[in-house]
């Protein structure tokens, strides 16, 4: 409990730090959270003590990306939230939600606080990291803080980085600010809010999610027990919380993300005409196909996109080859690539349209001048112009075929076993749509387009449907929050690094989604996507997180002060006063 000259000392503070034109509301606004909050009777320091207890448990289990060590964490938190008195009492509050389908056996872990109210608001984060192989040498002592700060001492000798090792005011490691320090802020502000029965304005819904490194399975298998528990419990989601850090030059500045980037990946399949290789000019080289669409593509602008203020980054490709087994003599029959696009307002169609239109435009300037070079050779004109085609245009005139319900269904069964053996989505994606072309056996060149996982709408709270949040009602009390500290807020639109967030609500209409569903070139069942229990949660979703540097990188670090006291106090309070943002 906060005595009387407690107080004193912190309306002194808020009077000192607070610009004069928001120091009443402040003011007014600690005393509010202080005698609401009261951390069960905690004090502060015990607070931080619970934060950096589980930061370093945590902190000490492998969960890397896209592997069984992942259950270790969730085997953890399962203990972890079981011990707390509220949920020995409350046993059908939390649990593990095991991920559909999932050759992994992962589990979303959840937990909430029933404060017999319907608005809700979600904590949530993932619990995996990436691998330690940018460790080499020191990968014994990646998951050990303060041993791997004595040896980056001795090897790593920048100068932030010496700065930083030497203040004592950073959390070295592998997840420590991808995502751990997550985990612990959030865990312990659940364990103080379930502490406290009769206070808040909320109840406060947790979740803890794996795959996100990798495809989000978490997060996409976190839907459905979303809409589950949404009915259940009679539940209105009003706001969901991400943590991942945050990005800065100063520690006086925080970061809010009121949107996330979108993400399509592409898939292009490009089938030339064999020739032999002392003939090229009478057939074409699928590699020659490929290479003209991806060089065009490339960096192209009009694949960028812009909104509020931002810009997406620029496509770029990460693999491209041709999908011979083995060397022989003649030209390559097919060839294939994948690239990013990263979006934030422009749809899914309209991207799918350009890039058809911009990749058609390579081929045919291809096609010129093939036809040039074969008027040089004295050849015959024998082979037709290039065309560019939707993966569901392909889809289309299979089925046309005879046949071809019976080849699809042994396709997605060697899919789904492939997939099991853990072969990437990208590359099913590209032999499923070589597949098909084989099964069509049109001998004419053709490059076709489809989509690869994952898929990551974007969404930004400003322009969500059917939403009670006032997104800049929360802008302002961070700010404010801030302020009382001697701290500024940088607002940004667009989260730029993929994230989760990008699974709680939708812009549009689901039906302008669409065209994704047909366009990924992969069974469903081997990715799962459901973007009608999207929207059925339509939750605004926000990234308030810690300030971190070099994320999956050897120096990779998280800023203690935002760990156990800024984003974990003001994630708390909020609780309490949630009803002045709406």
């Amino acid at each position: 409990m906060f005595s009387a000259v407690s107080l004193v000392v912190i309306l002194f503070e808020c009077w000192l730090k607070v610009p004069e034109f928001r120091s009443y509301r402040l003011i007014l606004g600690e005393i509010s959270i202080i005698t609401k909050r009261r951390l069960s009777l905690r004090s502060i320091e015990h607070f931080q003590e619970q934060i950096a207890t589980i930061f370093q448990e945590a902190m000490s289990i492998p969960s890397f990306t896209n592997t069984e060590t992942e259950r270790e964490i969730e085997d953890y938190l399962d203990q972890r939230i079981g011990s707390i008195p509220y949920f020995k009492s409350h046993p059908q509050h939390f649990g593990r939600y095991p991920l559909p389908n999932d050759h992994l056996h992962r589990s979303v872990n959840w937990a909430l606080v029933d404060k017999g109210k319907k608005k809700t608001v979600i904590l949530f984060h993932h619990h995996d990291t990436v691998d330690l192989e940018d460790y080499g040498p020191l990968a014994p002592i990646a998951l050990d803080s303060e041993a791997l700060v004595q040896a980056l001492k001795g090897i790593d000798f920048r100068s932030e980085m010496q700065e930083d090792l030497d203040s004592g005011q950073w959390q070295f490691g592998r997840g420590s600010c991808d995502m751990k320090a997550a985990l612990a802020l959030q865990l312990c502000v659940l364990e103080a809010y379930a502490s406290d029965p009769e206070g808040g304005q909320v109840n406060l819904l947790y979740l803890s999610v794996g795959d996100e490194e990798s495809y989000s399975r978490g997060m996409r298998g976190a839907l459905s027990l979303l809409c589950q528990l949404k009915d259940e419990f009679d539940l209105d989601y009003v706001l969901a919380v991400d943590s991942e850090p945050f990005e800065a030059t100063s520690d006086q500045e925080k970061v809010l993300h009121i949107g996330t980037v979108g993400k399509l990946m592409p898939v292009v399949v490009a089938q030339g005409v064999l020739s032999h290789m002392k003939e090229p000019l009478k057939g074409i080289n699928a590699l020659s196909l490929l290479i003209a669409v991806a060089s065009k593509l490339d960096l192209h602008p009009d694949l960028s996109d812009q909104a509020l203020g931002e810009q997406s980054p620029l496509p770029s490709w990460s693999y491209l080859r041709d999908l011979k087994d083995q060397y022989d003599v003649s030209t390559v029959l097919y060839a294939a690539g994948y690239f990013s696009v990263l979006h934030l307002k422009k749809t899914p169609q309209e991207l799918l349209q350009r890039i058809k239109e911009l990749s058609q435009e390579a081929v045919d300037q291809f096609y010129v001048k093939y036809l040039s070079l074969q008027d040089q050779a004295g050849q015959e004109h024998l082979i037709s112009q290039p065309r560019v085609i939707s993966y569901q245009e392909l889809l289309d005139r299979c089925q046309k075929k005879e046949g071809f319900l019976s080849f699809q269904e042994q396709c997605e069964q060697r899919a789904y076993q492939d997939f099991l053996s853990g072969v990437s989505y990208q590359t099913i994606a590209i032999q499923q749509i070589q597949s098909f072309l084989e099964f069509l056996s049109e001998k004419n060149p053709l490059v076709v387009i489809g989509f690869a996982p994952p898929y990551y709408p974007s969404m930004n709270c400003r322009s969500l449907p059917n939403t009670s949040l006032k997104i800049d009602n929360l802008i302002d009390d961070y700010r404010y929050y801030l302020a009382s500290r001697g701290l500024s807020l940088k607002v940004e639109e667009y989260f730029m690094g993929i994230c989760d967030t990008s699974y709680c609500a939708l812009e549009r209409e689901l039906e302008s989604y669409q065209v994704v569903l047909d366009s990924l070139a992969i069974p469903s069942q081997v990715y799962e996507l459901d973007l009608a229990n999207i929207a059925q949660i339509q939750v605004p979703a926000v990234n308030l997180g810690p300030w971190g540097k070099e994320l999956h990188q050897r120096g990779e670090r998280v800023f203690t002060e935002d760990l156990l006291d800024i984003i974990p106090s003001y994630l708390f309070g909020l609780l309490y006063r949630f009803d002045e943002l709406l």
